[in-house]
């Protein structure tokens, strides 16, 4: 990374950031900002640009101005960190600062160090919409302990997250750092040669050992993000403990749907984006960050949303019916693109069929909404998926009492149903409230509607369905807010900022 006052750049990933922002860089603009860095405080001639940027064309002098031009408004204030010099060319006024850690001593001088640059952060071209007092906490909570743990259901934004404060702090110190994915592996060992791998450790042919991996993180400043490790979690936990008793200059920033439950660990929830309330104004409306992000997803589609009230009124409805779950409004914007808002309204009662349209490149869990929770269902227990099916019978909040009322039966213990819900909020498929005396209950629209098309799949939805009828009061005499989801606005939803374990 490089530092040009209050601009960094990354020539190997070819991204600009100004405060932890990423801007649009056109990749011409970004030729020329290029040879200028690499000239030192050399003046760069115009014949130097033309044979850099356009080596194959005969373009006129008007092309480097209007590249220029786009160039100056990315320095803003600064500029006239590009200066022209008449009749002779360009040159960077401001010295160009090295915004990664450099090694006095070299390489030969440290043999454990890695021979490999670790891997770059992944390019976020979505902007990072309602996240910046999240992006602010996590920050915070890796400046206090080693392991945090971003934590949320499928497609709520946690690898997005990540990459953001990531790159917050690359860009305001010296950590190097390294973006590690365990969406494919599915085995300790994999895991442990993938890290080896993105870390840079040199190896012969094989397995790489445990300890290949302490003496590759030694000395250095480092900050690894460990993307997906629900799937692996207790390899990736066994890892990232091991790294951080090693070397007191590390930090794991990990994502998961459930926590690693290592020594020294805090955990940061990942909430939902803000949804609107019923009956919002449509100044509130457009203030929410799941309406914002919703309709950056259609701007991004070349499709816009009428402004009148009717507009913004089902556009809030859909992001309410969908949790404020960033994926899922992506999949929703790509259906709206192309069947407008009204029609996408009406389908959401089928929402599993419709929301399909995921990206061709996304990971095969994100590109369809039920895709996303398949991949969590996975990874729950027998125990755990049964209760879930019969708690999906409450439209809304409940209590732990009502919830073994319907769910604890046949081989299901109080006991057994009480542990699973321990597992399945711990995994993120149960939300809980903290507005009351006594603790509360839910399930996200979506997640519910999941766990209700599961439970009429299976042999005991009569079973289940009479036993709710019978051991709970009618709906109208319950405490509950809406049906179908989480609790009317103001309800109280209490995703904890930062806990630990």
């Amino acid at each position: 990374m490089i530092k040009i006052g209050r601009v960094v750049v990354s020539l190997e990933m070819r991204e600009v950031y100004r405060e932890d922002r990423l801007l649009h860089v056109g990749s011409r603009a970004f030729d020329i900002l290029e040879l200028l860095i690499r000239a030192a405080g050399r003046t760069v001639t115009k014949d130097e640009i033309f044979q850099h940027v356009w080596p194959n064309s005969v373009v006129e002098e008007n092309n480097i101005h209007v590249q220029l031009s786009a160039l100056r408004k990315i320095f803003g204030a600064d500029r006239q960190v590009i200066r022209t010099f008449s009749g002779r060319g360009y040159r960077l006024t401001i010295p160009v600062e090295a915004a990664e850690p450099v090694d006095p001593c070299g390489a030969a001088a440290a043999p454990h160090a890695s021979p490999v640059r670790p891997s770059g952060l992944p390019v976020c071209h979505t902007p990072l919409i309602g996240r910046g007092e999240a992006v602010a906490d996590v920050t915070r909570a890796l400046k206090r302990t080693p392991i945090v743990t971003l934590l949320g259901s499928g497609g709520i934004g946690k690898t997005q997250l990540g990459i953001a404060v990531a790159r917050s702090i690359a860009a305001a110190s010296e950590w190097e750092v390294c973006f590690i994915t365990l969406a494919s592996v599915n085995s300790a060992q994999s895991v442990v040669n993938t890290v080896a791998e993105a870390l840079g450790v040199p190896h012969a042919s094989g397995d790489v050992p445990l300890q290949a991996l302490v003496d590759s993180i030694r000395e250095r400043k480092l900050l690894v993000l460990l993307d997906n490790c629900e799937h692996v979690i207790e390899s990736a936990a066994t890892i990232c403990e091991l790294l951080v008793q090693a070397s007191a200059d590390l930090r794991i920033l990990a994502t998961s749907r459930e926590p690693l439950r290592t020594r020294d660990e805090k955990f940061c929830w990942v909430a939902p984006l803000e949804t609107p309330g019923e009956g919002a104004s449509p100044q509130a409306i457009l203030a929410c960050s799941s309406v914002r992000m919703f309709l950056a997803q259609m701007n991004a589609l070349n499709s816009s949303v009428e402004s009148d009230r009717s507009s913004l009124e089902m556009v809030a409805t859909i992001c309410r019916r969908l949790d404020g779950v960033p994926l899922a409004l992506e999949l929703a914007a790509s259906r709206a693109a192309v069947f407008g808002i009204r029609k996408l309204l009406a389908e959401l009662d089928d929402r599993f069929q419709c929301l399909t349209g995921g990206r061709r490149t996304a990971p095969p869990r994100q590109r369809t909404l039920e895709a996303a929770l398949d991949w969590s269902y996975q990874l729950l227990s027998a125990t755990e998926r049964v209760v879930l099916h019969r708690l999906s019978m409450f439209p809304a909040r409940f209590s732990l009492e009502a919830a073994c009322a319907v769910a604890a039966c046949g081989r299901l213990t109080h006991n057994d149903v009480t542990e699973a819900i321990v597992g399945l909020a711990s995994k993120c498929f149960l939300m809980t409230t903290f507005d009351s005396k006594t603790k509360e209950y839910f399930l996200l629209e979506t997640t519910r509607e999941y766990a209700l098309r599961k439970l009429y799949e299976s042999d005991e939805a009569d079973e289940v369905l009479t036993r709710n009828a019978t051991c709970l009061a009618p709906a109208d005499e319950q405490p509950y807010g809406r049906v179908f989801g989480a609790p009317a606005s103001g309800g109280g939803l209490a995703m904890v900022a930062v806990a630990s374990r």
